[in-house]
């Protein structure tokens, strides 16, 4: 495949580049491809391609690797364009979790919705569609694959404002598909399931092992028994210990009758009530994830990479939590791959307005990608529809620097708990990251 040029767009991070290079280079049709890192980092971009030429020489892989911190150069006769990237940084990530709290706003994560996840997307629509609009004049026939967040409202407007092809790659849904599995005793091949709805807020309305559906088996397993139970006694439970991470979503499928497929930590900033106070978050026993232990975490990963610059500890090659290489080598003509799919809606959700990014189950070949059918029971739409009209509403406000727009997405959002707040609040997020925010001028 050395006619297939990748361009990986934030390619010195030292957490997702490592993995999503050991990924292209453990999939065999893609050997001898080029891959071009790109980052502003110019020292992060120049440890992951060391680190690649090692990982490379360890595999015995063809694949040629490149890296430049210019991204026309990068872009120009590109084939697929992989993006994780987060505008801003740690930096800006600090208002969006701190300022809230300022407001009695607790969140889990802060990346996709919420006020978090409002300032994540006013930021980062304008350079997605910047580089999708660079994506059109120097490789208008590639497709871009992106992992970052907000997934949804990223991946939706390049398809929205250009012509350029996108998708968006999250394990989530195969990974909570993966903890059910474990806990009957069987193993993600032998689930046959039906998943719908956004990235972070999504829903098995079907599971079936052998024949039967999983829905009965928790019940007949004492699960009202183990949910009303203390979190400190929920954790080590030892029947239902193993879906503590899925508690929450748990409690979810009780009230509206669809398995979670997301689970707590992105789950719960979809809903009122779970956050409302440290109280409810003792209460329901969620971890909140700091900057903190981003930046703790940041920090093993640097050091991990350069143990292995260093020749200290075993260089592994990981395969990553999302298949970026399948996907390429499916779309590029190899082997065609099933997985999980955020892509536009072209009636694979019909509930959903057409062209939102769904989530839902599908093929990737060289024709394309081929959504399956994943109607959406009218309980789930009440939650999911209001969340993609925020979405649709803040991808416009970023793209026209619209101020009241934004503050109308953000008063409605269940995690405000008070609509009169929406509008200090985000001025003061703006101004606090205005450096990255010119559309707000």
């Amino acid at each position: 495949m050395a006619d297939v040029k990748i361009v990986l767009v934030g390619g010195g991070s030292y957490s997702w580049g490592p993995s999503v290079i050991g990924n292209i280079l453990k999939n065999e049709y893609l050997d001898g491809c080029q891959v071009v890192l790109h980052d502003l980092d110019e020292g992060a971009l120049e440890m992951n391609f060391q680190l690649a030429g090692m990982l490379r020489e360890q595999v015995g892989a063809e694949t040629a690797f490149e890296r430049t911190t210019d991204q026309a150069e990068a872009l120009e006769g590109a084939d697929f364009v992989v993006v994780t990237i987060s505008t801003g940084g740690l930096g800006a990530m600090r208002v969006d979790l701190e300022l809230p709290e300022k407001y009695g706003i607790l969140q889990t994560v802060g990346d996709t919705v919420g006020p978090g996840g409002a300032n994540r997307t006013l930021r980062n629509v304008p350079v997605f569609l910047e580089m999708a609009l660079e994506m059109e004049e120097r490789c208008p026939g590639a497709w871009m694959l992106n992992c970052s967040n907000p997934l949804s409202a990223l991946t939706q407007v390049v398809n929205q404002e250009t012509s350029i092809r996108a998708l968006g790659l999250c394990h989530g849904v195969r990974g909570v598909v993966r903890e059910f599995a474990r806990f009957f005793g069987v193993e993600l091949e032998d689930c046959a399931y039906v998943n719908t709805g956004i990235d972070h807020c999504a829903w098995l309305t079907e599971l079936m092992i052998g024949g039967r559906d999983v829905g009965e088996m928790p019940l007949e397993k004492g699960v009202d028994e183990w949910l009303a139970l203390p979190p400190e006694e929920a954790r080590e439970d030892e029947v239902f210990g193993t879906l503590y991470r899925e508690r929450c979503g748990l409690m979810l499928w009780r009230q509206l009758g669809a398995l979670p497929a997301i689970g707590d930590r992105h789950m719960v900033e979809f809903f009122s009530g779970f956050l409302q106070g440290t109280e409810n978050v003792e209460r329901y026993g969620l971890v909140r994830t700091s900057i903190a232990d981003r930046e703790e975490g940041r920090g093993k990963a640097r050091q991990r990479v350069e143990g292995w610059l260093r020749g200290a500890g075993e260089l592994e090659v990981g395969e990553g939590s999302d298949d970026v290489a399948g996907w390429i080598a499916a779309l590029a003509g190899g082997p065609s791959v099933e997985d999980n799919l955020n892509a536009p809606n072209v009636g694979q959700v019909p509930q959903l307005p057409e062209g939102a990014i769904v989530e839902t189950r599908g093929v990737l070949d060289a024709a394309g990608f081929h959504p399956l059918a994943a109607p959406m029971p009218a309980e789930i739409e009440a939650v999911v529809r209001p969340h993609v009209l925020r979405q649709e509403l803040l991808v416009d406000a970023a793209l026209e620097g619209d101020f009241d727009r934004a503050v109308a997405a953000l008063a409605s959002d269940p995690l405000m708990g008070r609509a009169d707040l929406a509008r200090p609040l985000l001025e003061e997020m703006i101004q606090k990251t205005r450096e990255w925010l010119p559309q707000f001028g």
